[in-house]
């Protein structure tokens, strides 16, 4: 198994297929505790790269920051039909001022990730009811307009990730640590300090591979008896913060027990 790959490589898989004919990628989640999450992690030392964009003062890790979109109505988080494949999320990496236009479309355990890149000063311009035609972000806020999202909820996390490349292709390994979550209603992806933990000593494990699942990650699977399991932290947030719905009545949940939303995420 190759240990280097070159920094064009390092994108996720998801991303590097999205195109005109192109074939989603595959991403693969799994729920940990911390001592199996050290162990994955050991394994990634020895098999793949560290990402080399970490933070050497979070251990190679490097905090990401998501802001996500829905309609009033919750309609991405409770799966309506024109909402089911599809999520728009703004996301910072680190405290770098690049922040990336998003749109991630799923089918099954297929993604295809597309993005653009825009300065912070730009996300203003999601805000109003009409866009420039030639800025780079019209097609976000295009789709934005025409199923009537608006921030929801602003997440942020440590990922760590591991790179690798073999017979089947590049491989990308995550571990996702420190997830919180906070309700927003503005286009800003700022640091905040009041936000509420969403996995409480779990771990976020997740393989991302260009077509079959490579044989180092069937290796890994086997080796710790791992089993697939659906998260969602857009779904965690909503539950962790008991959001309502505008569609339901006073006193009517909009979100399921926590149990469930890992359960059905």
């Amino acid at each position: 198994m190759t240990r280097l790959l070159t920094p064009a490589s390092l994108d996720s898989p998801s991303l590097s297929a999205y195109g005109k004919g192109a074939e989603p990628a595959y991403e693969l989640k799994f729920l940990l505790d911390e001592a199996r999450a050290r162990e994955v992690e050991a394994w990634g030392q020895r098999h793949l790269t560290l990402d080399p964009h970490g933070d050497p003062a979070l251990g190679g890790a490097y905090r990401t920051t998501s802001l996500y979109c829905d309609t009033p109505e919750r309609d991405v988080y409770h799966g309506s039909p024109w909402y089911r494949r599809h999520k728009f999320r703004v996301r910072r990496y680190g405290s770098a001022p690049a922040n990336y236009l998003e749109c991630k479309s799923k089918w099954g355990d297929r993604v295809a990730k597309r993005r653009t890149n825009v300065a912070a000063e730009e996300l203003a311009l999601l805000a109003p009811a009409t866009a420039l035609e030639t800025w780079s972000g019209e097609w976000f806020h295009h789709h934005l307009r025409e199923r009537r999202l608006s921030p929801a909820c602003r997440i942020v996390y440590e990922r760590l990730a591991y790179v690798g490349s073999c017979s089947e292709g590049p491989l990308r390994l995550t571990l996702d640590r420190r997830v919180h979550g906070i309700l927003a209603d503005e286009w800003s992806l700022a640091p905040f300090d009041d936000g509420r933990p969403l996995l409480t000593g779990q771990v976020i494990l997740e393989f991302k591979f260009r077509t079959a699942l490579p044989h180092p990650f069937k290796q890994l699977i086997a080796a710790m008896k791992l089993s697939p399991h659906t998260v969602s932290k857009y779904r965690l947030c909503c539950a962790t913060w008991h959001v309502r719905s505008s569609r339901l009545g006073a006193g009517q949940a909009a979100v399921p027990a926590f149990a469930e939303v890992i359960a059905h995420a």
